[in-house]
C-alpha cells in the first residue's frame, strides 16, 4: 500500500494508454489529464488501488510464502522447478479471485477520464464504486475480467516472486550481504522480467474490466475498448489483434516498467524489513520462553 501512494500516478497513465484504441504517448496523457482534472487527478482511483493491494498482494504474499514453507524440504535442499511452479499457481488464483473486484474498481476509476462526460462512472471512492456495481450490474459484475486476472496473477507472482528469488539468491551467492543493496537490485531486475511477461495479460485485463454490462449507460462509450458484456478473454484478445496488431499487446510497456519496478523495490524491501523483524522478535520470544524454562 505504501508503493501504491507512490506510483498511482504511473498506474493511471498506464490504465489509460491500455484501454486506448489509438497511438498516444505517456506524455502526451500526462497533460490531459492535468488540463482535465489537475494535478490531484493523477491520483484518482487511490482508494481502489489501495483495496487492491491490502487483497490481492497481500493474499499472493501470504499463499506463496505459506505453499513454499509447507513444501520445504527437510535436508535443506532448493525447492524444485515443480514445486515452485505448484505455489505460484496457488498463490496467482488465490490473489487473483480475492483480488478482483478491487482490480475492476481500480481500472474503473482510473479510466474513467478518458470517458465522455455523460459516460462517467463517477464513483467516490473504492466502496462507493462497490455498492454502485453490485446495485447496477448484479453480483456477477464482480467476476468481469476474471479469466485475464488469473492469468495475470500467476504470470505476475512467476515473474515477479520467482524471478526475485532467484536474483536475491545468485547475488547472496555471489558472497553479498543480505542487506538493502540486495533487495533493491534483485528488485529491480525482476521488474524487467515481470513488466515484460505480464504486458499482454495487463492489455486484455485492463480492456476487459474497462467494459460494461450491455444494458449500462455507458455501453456505447466503451464498446470500442472491449466487448461489451459477456465477452471472453480469447474474444477480446482476438479483438485487439485484429484491430491494432501484436504490437497493442505492449501498450504501456514503459509506464508499466517505471511503475512497476518502484512499486517492487519499495514492496520488497519493506517486505523484507518486516519480514527480518518478525523473525527476530520470534527468535527472541523462543529464547525467553528457553530460558525460563531452564
Amino acid at each position: 500500500m505504501a508503493a501504491a501512494c507512490f506510483t498511482h500516478p504511473i498506474d493511471l497513465i498506464k490504465v489509460h494508454l491500455q484501454t486506448s484504441t489509438t497511438h498516444q504517448r505517456a506524455l502526451q496523457t500526462t497533460h490531459r489529464i492535468i488540463q482535465e482534472s489537475g494535478i490531484l487527478g493523477l491520483y484518482n482511483g487511490l482508494s481502489a488501488a489501495l483495496l487492491r493491494q491490502g487483497t490481492y498482494t497481500m493474499t499472493r504474499f501470504a499463499i506463496y510464502d505459506l505453499a513454499k514453507d509447507r513444501m520445504r524440504h527437510e535436508d535443506g535442499s532448493h525447492l524444485t522447478g515443480l514445486e515452485i511452479t505448484l505455489a505460484t499457481i496457488l498463490s496467482g488464483v488465490a490473489g487473483g479471485i480475492v483480488g478482483n473486484p478491487a482490480e475492476i474498481l481500480n481500472v474503473r476509476m482510473q479510466n474513467d477520464q478518458a470517458l465522455p462526460l455523460h459516460a462517467r462512472r463517477n464513483y467516490r471512492n473504492a466502496l462507493h464504486g462497490l455498492k454502485v456495481m453490485v446495485a447496477e450490474e448484479g453480483l456477477r459484475s464482480l467476476t468481469i475480467g476474471l479469466a485475464p486476472s488469473l492469468l495475470r496473477a500467476t504470470l505476475a507472482t512467476a515473474s515477479q516472486f520467482v524471478s526475485y528469488d532467484l536474483f536475491k539468491e545468485q547475488l547472496l551467492g555471489a558472497g553479498l550481504d543480505d542487506n538493502v543493496g540486495v533487495h533493491f537490485t534483485a528488485s529491480f531486475m525482476a521488474g524487467l522480467v515481470a513488466t515484460t511477461v505480464c504486458s499482454p495479460a495487463d492489455v486484455i485485463k485492463s480492456r476487459t474490466m474497462a467494459s460494461l454490462i450491455s444494458n449500462s449507460p455507458a455501453s456505447a462509450a466503451v464498446s470500442e475498448i472491449a466487448p461489451v458484456g459477456s465477452a471472453s478473454m480469447w474474444q477480446t484478445c482476438s479483438r485487439i489483434y485484429r484491430k491494432e496488431g501484436l504490437r497493442a499487446f505492449f501498450k504501456g510497456w514503459v509506464p508499466s516498467y517505471v511503475r512497476l519496478c518502484p512499486q517492487l523495490v519499495i514492496t520488497f524491501v519493506i517486505y523484507e524489513k518486516l519480514r527480518k523483524s518478525y523473525f527476530s522478535r520470534y527468535d527472541n520470544r523462543l529464547k525467553t520462553q528457553t530460558n525460563s524454562l531452564k
